[in-house]
């Protein structure tokens, strides 16, 4: 592995184990085995190096939705799956991250976030697939139901709108699953009170 491959995966576990702010460049190069010149050699300064690892967080995220997609049996299946992956992920994350995220890195966050107009997000390809599929109505305007279903994820994970004893799943209950029904063909319906018993 490279020296900056290195030292990316090493600051990912870092900064995701103990938030951001806590982590300094000295222990990154201590971690890593390098000398702190070296750190500055091959990145500008932290938040060079914490941008890059945004980059590899999120591209690596978009390479385990593509295969829980692929190996899914249907839509909704797949948005389900999805749902227990990054639950799970979240679970080895310390929230000082996402909290240093929101309230120190705000930019960064937008990265992570971020969506090309010239390349097809995850939840299109979900949303194109569904409609091929007969789950997901045919006459949405896809770039429209992508671009809201976005903004609705951002909103469920925004801590300062609702409570602090809000759970995920009584976000996605209250939240997610209306939309998706709203959106659904009978036969995707039928496939949400399957998968998301609790919608019903």
């Amino acid at each position: 592995m490279e020296t900056k491959d290195r030292i990316i995966c090493k600051s990912i576990e870092l900064f995701t184990q103990w938030g951001i702010r806590f982590v300094t460049m000295n222990q990154i190069a201590g971690e890593t085995g390098i000398s702190k010149r070296t750190l500055y050699e091959v990145f500008k300064d932290k938040d060079d190096l914490l941008k890059q690892c945004i980059e590899q967080m999120a591209e690596q995220n978009a390479i385990e939705m593509e295969k829980i997609i692929n190996a899914s049996d249907n839509t909704i299946e797949a948005l389900y799956l999805i749902g227990q992956h990054g639950e799970r992920k979240k679970s080895t994350v310390n929230r000082l991250f996402f909290e240093d995220m929101d309230k120190l890195y705000p930019h960064l966050k937008k990265l992570f976030m971020k969506r090309s107009d010239k390349e097809e997000t995850i939840t299109f390809k979900i949303l194109k697939k569904g409609i091929n599929e007969g789950i997901f109505r045919k006459e949405i305007d896809l770039r429209i139901v992508d671009t809201f279903i976005h903004e609705m994820m951002r909103i469920c994970h925004n801590s300062e709108l609702f409570a602090n004893d809000t759970n995920n799943s009584e976000l996605v209950e209250n939240i997610v699953i209306p939309y998706f029904r709203g959106i659904s063909t009978q036969t995707g319906q039928d496939l949400l009170e399957k998968h998301f018993p609790t919608s019903k």
